[in-house]
């Protein structure tokens, strides 16, 4: 049974890197699967972290700069010709190749370039078939991150428990004013999270305050910790969220609840 009426569409985006997206990406997804949702993960990042942990290797079926080819240049897409299910995790996802950075020139040809994301995701497919669809991005704020986040109803914020991290979360959000051109962006916000915490450290705790006085209820109860643990899933090809014993997946399904509650109840 469908939760929402339709997808909701998620950014996972930070212009500065090594914050922890893709982590948070797989594992948001996998969280929210756990709650039975029906999720679906596009890799938007030509780096193609998140098709790489989840062990996909080419199979002829198309990825996500094919089906923005197609869309630009008018051709039909068969959009469930384009999803792989990942059974272990329960959730289905779109995957990218290297060739994706090639689509930006192919975007910019378009008649209405900054809604080609939007359109591809609006299709009633993925609407009757999802309850969220949640997008990976590249650190560059470029003509495809601007699309994902104009297309998306809401964005989520991963910052690591850093000072620059911190220091970068306010030009994030001017960003983002300026591609919904809306200067009232809460309503698109579901926060942020904090990543990478080391809970042995002064560092991380005054970051975490930080965030919380200048933010306030944006920012996620739950923070990420930064374990061992979350390196050795990618060498397993698993989200920490399938490991029962985890501690950062027990982590990640409390911050998937809140989003349920934040999303589904708006």
């Amino acid at each position: 049974m469908k939760v929402n009426n339709k997808a909701i569409k998620i950014a996972v985006s930070n212009q500065k890197g090594g914050v922890g997206k893709t982590t948070t990406v797989l594992n948001l997804g996998a969280a929210l699967a756990v709650n039975n949702r029906r999720v679906l993960l596009v890799d938007c990042d030509p780096q193609h972290h998140l098709s790489n942990w989840l062990d996909w290797e080419a199979d002829g079926k198309p990825t996500t700069s094919d089906i923005i080819f197609s869309t630009v240049t008018k051709q039909n897409v068969d959009f469930k010709n384009c999803i792989r299910p990942c059974e272990k995790e329960k959730f289905d996802f779109i995957p990218s190749i290297n060739l994706l950075a090639g689509m930006l020139g192919i975007i910019a040809a378009d008649d209405n370039s900054s809604t080609v994301i939007s359109r591809i995701f609006e299709n009633d497919y993925f609407n009757e078939n999802y309850d969220y669809i949640i997008f990976d991005c590249q650190t560059a704020l470029d003509l495809l991150v601007t699309n994902v986040l104009n297309a998306c109803d809401k964005l989520l914020i991963p910052v690591q428990a850093d000072l620059l991290s911190y220091e970068g979360v306010e030009q994030m959000l001017d960003s983002f004013m300026r591609i919904k051109k809306d200067t009232d962006i809460r309503k698109y916000l579901l926060g942020m999270l904090v990543t990478m915490y080391q809970t042995n450290t002064r560092h991380s705790a005054t970051i975490y305050n930080a965030l919380k006085e200048s933010y306030n209820d944006l920012v996620f109860n739950t923070y990420i910790s930064y374990r061992t643990e979350t390196k050795n899933s990618v060498g397993f090809h698993r989200s920490s969220v399938s490991d029962c014993k985890s501690v950062v997946g027990a982590q990640y399904i409390e911050a998937a609840h809140r989003i349920m509650e934040e999303s589904e109840n708006a």
